[in-house]
């Protein structure tokens, strides 16, 4: 994990606040103008997309505010506040059954919203589901018991499902919050008509004959729920975000449903194969089934494939929507299970058509005179060519370094976003190509560009590098640890890793071919960001006692082992009056959803082994960079991740001189931070036992001259690790070995989607 947030563009603050300002002020037209300025610069700009659909809404331009939403919702599936924006869209477009999808979801991943339970029941009210709005709404007003809207939409459905007592308690709270509300009063002597008593009825239909005719009542207008129900196609996308929360069986349960209504549906067969395979698991029993589900799953769609595949239009478009991303994060050999699912990826995106004619001139061909049929054209594809982990750890070397005489560099930037780092690759590569928006322009642009390497920083973390990678697009493709895991694909070679990162057999871990780089296998260098003021009573933290950082994202802590963590709690506890020797200090995520299932199953955990997770842990919020980096130099220790091994994390504790204590894992993922202790020689920072593990950061958390002396041999020896050439040269010289092996330049025509 970093503790850093993406980075904003520069430029775009300033801009995104004077357009709020507007907004807030209702000058709507201007606001709109501003945002829409931001996205001429910045495409996928989530705040500028979402308020600009915002603004539609309040303009009642639904259609417009369903497609600009529904694209920040693709930008960020863990926004609630959008989500909700979006059902409430469809409400105003008339759609009320697909409104409800999205309320429903937005509960999900945020129970307990009063709005959202309003919004949800009226959905269910205006499709005349009233027994099933009924217990929404009551939440709803006995979280808001002032609300009028709140106390008159139960009303109504209460009074709709024959519930007469309980619509007139509702209807009462109505009038006493408005009494000039002549639709409540009207309401409320028809639930006494209903009720039996129409002497009150009529008392009260009086007073509403007295009062002005309310302008926005209530609809109860009944619609048939059967021919209202949403599409396939959007019962699928609510699972798409459920996914993307970390919630499998609300997930599971759309993405049957959606099937029931379309069987043919692709893209939601192959989501609902890999569904099982959960980023957050509540017990490490349910990951061996999920495994093996998933197996099943894949052969069964395979077969499935293969029987109508003449009927299905378009395979490769289902590919990429969610991904085994989770798999990489379970301490197992994932080859099998990703060589069946690399088959379906590859056989489908054969069935895509790439045409180059028309983009050959036009994309990254390099300027006249700079490059030669002497040197190897390498294409770099990736959506992180700027500020990001997988940049800083492994892509920037390769850019700043490669040699320019034997090598012309052309980038492939697969994302709109850019900062000062793409500008940087710009000025450095020979050439930059960021203008395709879609799998087949990309791969008409790549084709185009003639390359005789193509290497991909990561597989597995975004659809379009999952489909681009797929594809036969250069004679020699290779991979490497962006995501560190193999791919499963055939069009796939190389996958480059290092010989301190791969345990002796790893060859058997990969479909691809291993190349071991020396040392790390990157060239790294200091992130030296500016000192920040820190206060530790701020964020609930103490200052007398030591700060063990454990700073994983949500899904590498697996279930697997939970006990690690309450052990190390439960001896950081002095035995006389109870007090503490440290403290585990974990991160909040930008998952909501998995944050909290992650602490729900670590308090359970604790309360299971009798310790106090709240006198032993603490949760902060991400921190900026700076202010992450003056945390580690306040702390004791960094823990590592046991399973799935953190890199970037590490190499930044250690240029703090905080003492990292790593676990080395049997895979290449669980050996990212014992490497960098490795090439340190420094062995008593690294365990081999999860009971190792939980000893050595006891020890180290109770002994302050033990972890000077590890801080002071840190300190002197962490320039080994940055500035290291000598992998990037090795890479040249495996590059240029493979591009000769093939032949030096090919004559031919690629044959796509067909391996070397």
């Amino acid at each position: 994990m970093s503790a850093t947030p993406e980075p904003t563009p520069s430029g775009i603050l300033p801009l995104m606040a004077q357009g709020a300002a507007l907004h807030a002020r209702g000058r709507l037209d201007e606001a709109a103008a501003i945002y829409r300025e931001i996205l001429e610069g910045s495409p996928r700009d989530f705040d500028a997309t979402q308020l600009l659909g915002v603004i539609a809404l309040q303009q009642g331009h639904y259609e417009t505010a369903l497609r600009l939403i529904g694209a920040a919702i693709a930008i960020s599936p863990h926004d609630v506040a959008s989500l909700v924006n979006l059902g409430v869209s469809y409400l105003g477009a008339g759609q009320p059954a697909s409104a409800y999808e999205w309320f429903a979801v937005a509960l999900i991943l945020q129970p307990g919203s009063p709005s959202t339970l309003l919004n949800a029941g009226t959905a269910l009210q205006r499709l005349g589901r009233h027994r099933e709005a009924v217990p929404l709404l009551r939440q709803a007003f006995e979280l808001e018991p002032t609300s009028y809207e709140g106390a008159f939409t139960l009303g109504v459905s209460e009074l709709a499902a024959g519930n007469a007592l309980a619509a007139i308690d509702a209807f009462e709270s109505a009038t006493l919050t408005n009494p000039a509300a002549a639709a409540a009063w009207h309401q409320l002597g028809a639930a006494h008509a209903a009720n039996g008593d129409p002497t009150q009825a009529d008392a009260c239909l009086e007073q509403a004959a007295r009062l002005p005719p309310a302008a926005d009542s209530v609809s109860t207008t009944i619609a048939d729920a059967a021919l209202r129900r949403p599409a396939a196609s959007l019962i699928c996308q609510a699972a798409y975000v459920l996914l993307a929360n970390g919630l499998s069986e609300p997930a599971i349960e759309r993405l049957r449903r959606a099937l029931e209504l379309e069987p043919e549906n692709l893209t939601a067969r192959m989501v609902l194969a890999l569904a099982p395979l959960k980023s957050i698991y509540d017990q490490a029993t349910e990951i061996m089934p999920s495994r093996m589900a998933f197996s099943r799953a894949i052969a069964e769609l395979a077969i499935w494939y293969g029987e109508r595949a003449g009927n299905i239009k378009e395979p490769w478009k289902a590919l990429g929507v969610v991904q085994p991303f989770s798999l990489a994060y379970q301490p197992f050999n994932n080859r099998e299970l990703l060589t069946s699912y690399g088959e379906l990826c590859v056989a489908w995106m054969a069935k895509m058509p790439i045409d180059s004619r028309n983009v050959a001139q036009a994309t990254a061909s390099a300027p006249s005179g700079r490059a030669t049929r002497e040197r190897i054209r390498l294409g770099i594809a990736s959506p992180h060519i700027g500020e990001h982990s997988v940049w800083n750890a492994i892509t920037k070397g390769w850019v700043q370094h490669l040699d320019r005489s034997k090598f012309d560099l052309h980038l492939f930037q697969l994302s709109p976003n850019s900062d000062s780092q793409t500008q940087y690759a710009r000025s450095v590569a020979t050439s930059v190509e960021d203008r395709p928006t879609n799998v087949e322009e990309w791969a008409g642009a790549i084709r185009a560009s003639d390359l005789d390497v193509l290497i991909y920083p990561s597989v597995g973390m975004d659809p379009l590098t999952q489909q681009l990678a797929a594809l036969r697009l250069a004679p020699l493709q290779a991979t490497t640890w962006g995501h560190p895991e193999t791919t499963g694909f055939a069009t796939m070679d190389l996958y480059l890793s290092a010989e301190l990162l791969e345990p002796p057999d790893a060859a058997d871990n990969y479909s691809e071919r291993l190349v071991r780089l020396p040392n790390l296998g990157v060239y790294v260098e200091p992130l030296a960001p500016p000192a920040a003021p820190l206060d530790l009573a701020a964020l609930g933290l103490p200052d007398d006692e030591p700060l063990l950082l454990c700073p994983g994202t949500p899904f590498k802590y697996s279930p697997m082992f939970d006990d690690v963590w309450v052990k190390i709690a439960q001896g950081l506890r002095k035995r006389i009056f109870g007090k503490s020797r440290g403290r585990l200090v974990f991160f909040r995520s930008r998952v909501a959803a998995m944050d909290r299932a992650l602490e729900a199953r670590l308090r359970a955990v604790f309360a299971h082994h009798g310790t106090d997770f709240d006198a032993q842990v603490s949760i902060i919020p991400t921190l900026s960079r700076p202010r992450y980096f003056t945390l580690m130099r306040r702390s004791a220790l960094l823990l590592d991740t046991l399973g799935f091994s953190g890199f970037n994390t590490a190499i930044q504790g250690i240029e703090c001189g905080l003492p990292v204590l790593a676990f080395e894992g049997e895979f290449m993922r669980g050996r990212l931070a014992s490497c960098l202790l490795r090439r340190l020689d420094l062995p008593g920072l690294v365990a081999k036992t999860p009971e190792q593990f939980i000893d050595m950061a006891i020890d180290l958390a109770r002994s302050p001259d033990k972890r000077k002396t590890q801080r002071d041999a840190i300190e002197r020896r962490k320039e080994i690790l940055f500035h290291d050439l000598s992998s990037v040269r090795a890479l040249e010289e495996r590059l240029s070995e493979e591009v000769a092996a093939l032949g030096g330049r090919r004559t031919g025509p690629l044959q796509h989607g067909h391996g070397i």
